[in-house]
């Protein structure tokens, strides 16, 4: 899913100067004005034209007024339905996008989807931030959040590619328990760069021979690269103690599933070909 910068299209690049377009649109110079009032930030700035500025102003020491007025512009975004902040707010990131969308290479997705699935993971990231939670590295974390969630998705469509695999593929992409030698460190790097096939081959195996309550595990776990704790939070809510137990329990099945998956592989594996 790493490609060169020919790997941004022409028109994720069309689609970020019509936001900019938007962003400075007339008919919203009142909607800015009304902001101004409610954000310190924007104080300075006349327009959005300014902010924007301010924003594509790179040097170290203007990081702490661009962080103040990513905040502001992702506050905006959350409290209002004008379509200005979420086209400033794209645009001031536009760079970032950019970097971003050049990374990504998926032959089970076009092009075009790539280039929506960057802008609406980013858009959907920011509109669900938790300022009052985290005060601090906005610009970072809305980066990291935005990255994390696109290859997240891109690795579950990879997964789904994935129906049959061959003994031999089986073996190779799940890793023994073996302690790792350094003799042995450079082969087992390889291994671990296949790890979006070595997902989808757990999945393909869990569905075939265990229960679904286990498929749902390594699905949430292995493939979505989901915390375990978080996963139980979402299936058992506001009992501490029960919450503990469940994640106890979950982690001791998941660790004999992982197990008992790898040594599948390995007697497949051993078993003779019957082919000619």
């Amino acid at each position: 899913m790493v490609g060169g910068p020919s790997s941004v299209s022409d028109f994720f690049g069309h689609l970020l100067v019509l936001l900019r377009a938007e962003a400075l649109a007339p008919r919203h110079h009142a909607v800015f004005a009304a902001a101004r009032t409610r954000r310190p930030a924007f104080a300075r700035h006349a327009t959005l034209e300014s902010v924007l500025a301010a924003m594509a102003d790179a040097r170290e020491e203007t990081y702490p007024e661009r962080e103040a007025l990513t905040r502001a512009l992702v506050a905006e975004m959350q409290a209002s339905p004008s379509p200005a902040w979420t086209a400033a707010l794209a645009s001031s990131y536009a760079p970032m996008l950019c970097r971003l969308r050049q990374r990504l290479r998926s032959n089970g997705v076009p092009k075009e989807d790539l280039d929506q699935l960057v802008l609406a993971t980013f858009l959907s990231v920011a509109r669900n931030f938790p300022l009052p939670r985290w005060r601090d590295w906005t610009a970072v974390r809305l980066r990291q959040q935005t990255a994390r969630e696109v290859f997240r998705y891109l690795r579950k469509e990879r997964a789904e590619q994935h129906d049959k695999y061959t003994p031999q593929q089986l073996a190779a992409w799940l890793p023994d328990t073996r302690p790792v030698t350094p003799m042995e460190s450079i082969r087992r790097t390889s291994v671990r760069r296949s790890f979006v096939r070595r997902d989808a081959v757990l999945v393909q195996m869990a569905k075939a021979s265990l229960p679904h309550s286990d498929v749902e595990v390594l699905m949430a776990t292995v493939v979505r690269r989901e915390k375990l704790r978080t996963y139980v939070s979402r299936l058992v809510e506001g009992d501490a103690a029960e919450t503990e137990r469940t994640y106890q329990r979950l982690k001791r099945q998941r660790t004999r599933l992982m197990q008992r998956l790898r040594t599948q592989a390995v007697d497949v594996a051993a078993q003779p070909s019957s082919g000619c």
